[in-house]
Formats: C-alpha cells, structure tokens, sequence
C-alpha cells in the first residue's frame, strides 16, 4: 500500500516526503504494505509541529499524534509510536 501525507500550514517539501518514506519503511515491512498509512503534518500557531498518524490495521484503528518544535523529530515520535502499536497489535493477533 501506501503513505498519504498532508500538508497543512507547511509547504510542500520533497525531503521532507523522502524522509517520511525513509522512516516509514520498516513499519511498511512490517505491514508488508498491506495497509495504506495517512499523515497529517501541521504547523501550528506556536511554531510547534504537529503529526498525526492514521491506519486501519487488521480492522482496528489505529492513530498516533506528536507535536514537537522540530518537523523531523515529531515525525519520527509518530512513526515510532505507529510501530509500537502495530507490533502490540499483531502479537495479540497471533494469540487469538
């Protein structure tokens, strides 16, 4: 599948969507890409960046969301958490 990212209050920025794709892969091996990821990058007001992760995974959604005044850094807070949930999720999975 894939990863839908949304810019809102942000330009556009290839490298910030060569970064996301970079630090998404493990989660997409994870998934083997069976499951299309939505983020959403916002720059609020306070210059704090805020990221929001959404999947429906196996049926359960599933949604992450960071705020940090560095893009990269809350990007990677999200994705990190996405992981997290994903492996719990596929683990419980296994034992039902």
């Amino acid at each position: 599948m894939s990863i839908h990212i949304a810019f809102k209050n942000i330009k556009h920025s290839d490298s910030v969507v060569d970064h996301v794709h970079e630090v998404m892969k493990e989660l997409l091996n994870i998934t083997e890409s069976k499951f299309p990821f939505h983020m959403n990058l916002t720059k609020e007001n306070n210059e704090q960046h805020h990221v929001v992760i959404n999947c429906n995974y196996v049926g359960k959604p599933l949604s992450t969301n960071s705020t940090h005044e560095n893009l990269y850094k809350a990007i990677s807070k999200s994705v990190d958490s996405m992981k997290t949930q994903v492996l719990r999720k596929a683990k419980t999975g296994r034992r039902s």
